[in-house]
């Protein structure tokens, strides 16, 4: 499957496919590192929230690599990393192709409408790729997060067991 996607601002692909001369920061590590910060990291699951340092931030990744496809989203002009996405299949698959899908913005680049085309840009290739349902958690005071689901038409399915996360919906 080619996991990669383009929208009007965003060249999104697996984070280990970019050829150095397509970033701004050729080092995924370095990259991933100034991403992630408390602000980002405090709905990771607590033992990756908090300050990484470089050997951290290789942790996290190798972990992600185990468990998931790993997208990077960069700016297609100034070829600046802007965002993760990650997913991975869940449920029956006799009713089709599902996923949890997960994903976060750098929050320097935080309220310029890059997380909405992110996830739109993701809705599509799911569409294209068969993929029947999309799964998204997110917690209830994110609610930039929220809204960016929603304007993606993600529906409100349910609140978690744990009382705390939303589970949004879309059904291609």
């Amino acid at each position: 499957m080619n996991y990669e996607f383009t929208t009007q601002k965003l060249i999104v692909k697996q984070w280990h496919s970019f050829n150095p001369t397509e970033l701004n920061q050729p080092d995924l590590i370095d990259i991933i590192n100034d991403m992630l910060e408390p602000d980002i990291t405090v709905t990771f699951s607590m033992m990756w929230r908090g300050n990484y340092d470089r050997e951290r931030t290789e942790s996290w990744i190798k972990e992600r690599d185990t468990e998931s496809k790993t997208l990077l989203a960069i700016d297609k002009t100034t070829k600046d990393a802007i965002g993760v996405i990650n997913f991975f299949k869940v449920g029956d698959r006799s009713k089709g192709i599902k996923l949890r899908v997960g994903y976060f913005v750098s929050k320097v680049m935080w309220s310029k409408g890059f997380a909405t085309e992110l996830m739109e840009g993701f809705t599509h290739w799911c569409r294209e790729n068969n993929i029947s349902t999309i799964f998204a958690g997110v917690e209830p005071h994110n609610i930039a997060s929220i809204r960016v689901l929603e304007k993606n038409n993600f529906s409100n399915e349910k609140t978690e067991v744990n009382g705390r996360t939303l589970l949004f919906v879309y059904n291609t």
